[in-house]
């Protein structure tokens, strides 16, 4: 039955395995370096394991609930795409969608008028060369 499911089920309050995934590679490294500078600090070694293991589940837990908030009334996969654009808005990776920003032309201008266009126009007598009539 799983194998029939168009999107990725959610695991902690709304997200996925990939977004935990991609959250607990960012945070392990960061909360380690964190707890390695408290070990020197302090020389108490726990804070490596205390902060290698709290931390992470902690930033989980807070983006959960981010996340929670972005993805709102939101189709599937809108986040990702919006990422997406932004990083390719500034030059860091290559869009795979049309993203061109101009104005849509017909090629023919507009009588922006307020006539009615089925309305007869009858040429002003100025603008008429005079008539040749031979009288003669």
């Amino acid at each position: 039955m799983t194998d029939r499911v168009n999107v990725e089920p959610a695991i902690i309050r709304g997200m996925t395995v990939t977004e935990a995934k991609v959250i607990s590679l960012v945070a392990v490294p960061v909360f380690l370096v964190i707890g390695g500078i408290v070990l020197l600090v302090t020389g108490f070694w726990q804070f490596i394991l205390v902060l290698g293991i709290a931390g992470p589940l902690f930033t989980l837990w807070y983006a959960s609930g981010r996340l929670q908030k972005i993805k709102r009334n939101r189709p599937d996969g809108y986040y990702t795409q919006a990422i997406h654009f932004w990083l390719a808005k500034r030059g860091l990776v290559t869009s795979h969608y049309l993203s061109l920003h101009g104005h849509w032309d017909l090629g023919r201008s507009l009588d922006l008028n307020l006539s009615h266009p089925f309305e007869v126009h009858e040429p002003s007598a100025k603008s008429q060369p005079p008539s040749q009539s031979k009288t003669s």
